[in-house]
């Protein structure tokens, strides 16, 4: 997997359960000034961080892109209340 550490635009949704957002989908742009929108076809796992006394959640996800099916890093920054496509 490679770095990306971009912000995004993401949607989440919210659980009466769960202690942590949801991201649903979620919107960036490439290197090449394209916009891409990907709904999140699995969430693998979900973990929380603390790096530097930054609180984080990184959730590993799986979506299909292209046809191909990908997996990719999103980190929420609970924080700043940010999220960021971390790994591709």
């Amino acid at each position: 997997m490679k770095i990306l550490a971009e912000p995004i635009d993401a949607i989440v949704k919210f659980t009466k359960g769960k202690a942590h957002p949801i991201p649903y989908k979620f919107r960036f742009t490439d290197e090449e000034q394209r916009n891409h929108e990907i709904k999140i076809d699995k969430i693998i796992t979900v973990t929380k961080s603390k790096l530097a006394g930054i609180q984080s959640i990184i959730y590993l996800c799986q979506s299909e892109i292209d046809g191909v099916a990908m997996l990719y890093e999103l980190k929420y920054l609970v924080t700043d209340c940010k999220w960021i496509l971390y790994k591709i």
